[in-house]
């Protein structure tokens, strides 16, 4: 069965097509980078941002928002040369909505908000070989601005800027670029 599933998440595309049934379904993938920062905190950190979403769509201009993000940190201590005191990474889950608007046949604008739980982890170097590690927890507000370029009924390339507020007055920018699979 656990082999059944990849082929019909693949096919599910092309059986739409060929029923000319309305999208229901999407699946995003996104890749970029992102920043940490802090109201508490001296430091900041960069990292790889990586996300998987789901959608389902109510109607052609708005749907209900899900995925989950995760930030790998430590780039400003690799750009520091290990100068820098701290590394941040953190993980987390969405819930919210999305709304869109038609520019063309081909491209669209978004929004998309709502809440978020994430984890931040934070690597503190106490001296030189003994790092702390703190893990902060919390619901907090996401928003995302992006525009999508579709290659057919149900593929589509995207890119977005998102800024996502984490516990313990934390807040991370999102710039991502990904596809977008509708079905």
């Amino acid at each position: 069965m656990r082999k059944l599933i990849p082929a019909i998440v693949l096919l599910c595309p092309i059986y739409s097509y060929a029923s000319g049934q309305a999208i229901n379904h999407e699946i995003g993938v996104r890749f970029g980078g992102g920043t940490i920062t802090s109201n508490h905190y001296s430091n900041s950190d960069a990292g790889l941002t990586f996300e998987l979403g789901y959608n389902y769509h109510f109607n052609p201009y708005f749907s209900l928002d899900t995925g989950y993000f995760a930030n790998s940190g430590g780039l400003s201590y690799i750009g520091s040369l290990g100068l820098s005191q701290s590394i941040s990474s953190y993980s987390g889950g969405l819930l919210g909505l999305k709304a869109e608007y038609p520019l063309t046949r081909y491209s669209n604008i978004y929004a998309r908000g709502g809440i978020n739980y994430a984890a931040i982890d934070i690597d503190t170097r106490k001296s030189k070989d003994n790092w702390h590690t703190r893990t902060e927890r919390g619901f907090s507000p996401y928003i995302a601005l992006g525009t999508e370029l579709a290659l057919g009924k149900n593929f589509g390339i995207s890119a977005e800027y998102q800024r996502i507020e984490l516990p313990n007055s934390f807040s991370s920018n999102h710039y991502l670029m990904g596809v977008n699979f509708k079905f």
